[in-house]
């Protein structure tokens, strides 16, 4: 089951201090904006953890990309071929 950030924070309408992470790295916290749960709101929740202050901490899922070919054009003129 896919779970999003929206998801999440329509679980959470009471809790104060929701923090998204990612990568380790706090990036965000609530109140969120209109843009911001806009920008955030499809991602992928990988795990959810209480914090010490009695909030939450709602982590993104991340998935390593690995890179098999790149095509690196060796001049501008072949950057569209």
């Amino acid at each position: 089951m896919k779970v999003t950030v929206k998801d999440v924070l329509a679980l959470l309408p009471t809790v104060n201090n929701i923090y998204l992470v990612w990568d380790g790295c706090v990036f965000q916290h609530s109140p969120f904006t209109a843009l911001e749960l806009d920008a955030y709101g499809d991602y992928m929740v990988g795990s959810i953890c209480p914090t010490e202050e009695g909030g939450v901490e709602i982590v993104l899922a991340a998935q390593p990309v690995k890179v098999r070919w790149v095509k690196v054009a060796h001049s501008i003129h072949n950057i569209h071929k």
